[in-house]
């Protein structure tokens, strides 16, 4: 998300089309019956369905160990590391967070119920104090890692407060559908595309917003060349612009799971300057980039290592 370049564009209508509705009504339909499932099946069985894709996805099967082979050689993670074993354990992680991804659409938070735990939880109050004695808005930052969607809904309920989650267009029925799953309990979802007005407005007004910043920013050839593990990758700066805007905290977080429970892990939050220059948001950006790659490395089979993180400057 570049700032300079987004335009304000009118919220989507695809969710107002005939075809997206009966697509939603029939998708809900048919996976109904998984969600019944105990939760023990639904995590074996999103472990084997990811695994199944491991072998099925040759691209993102090469991709995923490219970039592990490439990263370990860097020297950003363990020499002894399997490679192989912890691609196939990637896979498995996100066949469990897309089958709980149905659960959270189908029965809610309240699911995953005693099975998540807050770790750095007295960061996060600090921040939320001190954002409402200063009225400053507050800019929850994660990666593609453990459970990210879980974490967007979870975290919320910890702090008691409503979020706006931003991301991405993927298409008509996807977006209808993760629209439906990010706006479930009274929080809303808001588009990178043309969605910068309402960010500040949320912003300036001491609301929440909550995004993901792990991504190769390439569209339009934005994003600024930074180090990631060992390796120059093309980075956002745009939640940062928008914090050096409006003055916002960034509260970093990220998700991990062991076993059938679910671990948020919140990290000091960066405070902008008043008057936060070019220095400050490639500082501030690296620092995020340090810390997210320090915690994939101690949890390398957490992370969405298919995605070409370093396009353009892989070996």
């Amino acid at each position: 998300m570049d700032l300079g370049d987004i335009r304000e564009s009118p919220i989507t209508k695809n969710s107002e089309k005939l075809w997206v509705r009966l697509g939603i009504f029939l998708f809900l339909a048919l996976t109904w019956p998984i969600t019944r499932l105990p939760r023990t099946w639904s995590l074996f069985l999103g472990a084997w369905g990811g695994r199944l894709f491991y072998y099925l996805l040759k691209r993102r099967r090469q991709v995923t160990l490219n970039n592990l082979a490439m990263i370990q050689e860097a020297g950003a993670l363990e020499p002894n590391l399997d490679l192989a074993k912890t691609a196939r354990r990637t896979f498995a992680n996100l066949g469990q967070t897309t089958l709980e991804g149905l659960y959270l659409l189908h029965q809610g938070v309240e699911f995953f119920q005693g099975h998540w735990e807050i770790l750095g939880q007295e960061i996060g109050l600090a921040a939320l104090d001190l954002a409402h004695r200063e009225k400053r808005g507050l800019i929850f930052l994660t990666g593609h890692i453990g459970n990210w969607e879980l974490s967007c809904q979870v975290l919320p309920i910890i702090f008691g407060f409503k979020a706006h989650t931003v991301g991405r267009t993927q298409g008509a029925l996807s977006d209808a559908l993760l629209s439906r799953l990010r706006t479930r309990g009274g929080h809303g979802f808001i588009y990178k595309d043309g969605g910068a007005g309402a960010m500040l407005k949320i912003l300036r007004a001491g609301g929440v917003l909550g995004t993901l910043f792990d991504q190769s920013a390439l569209v339009g050839g934005k994003g600024v060349p930074l180090d990631f593990m060992g390796r120059p990758a093309l980075t956002t700066l745009g939640p940062f612009k928008l914090a050096a805007k409006t003055g916002a905290l960034i509260i970093p977080f990220f998700s991990r799971r062991e076993g059938s429970t679910h671990y948020f892990e919140i990290f000091p939050y960066l405070t902008p300057p008043a008057r936060a220059d070019n220095d400050w948001l490639i500082q501030a950006t690296q620092t995020l980039n340090n810390l997210l790659a320090g915690f994939i490395r101690k949890h390398p089979d957490q992370w969405m290592w298919g995605h070409r993180r370093w396009k353009g400057f892989e070996r």
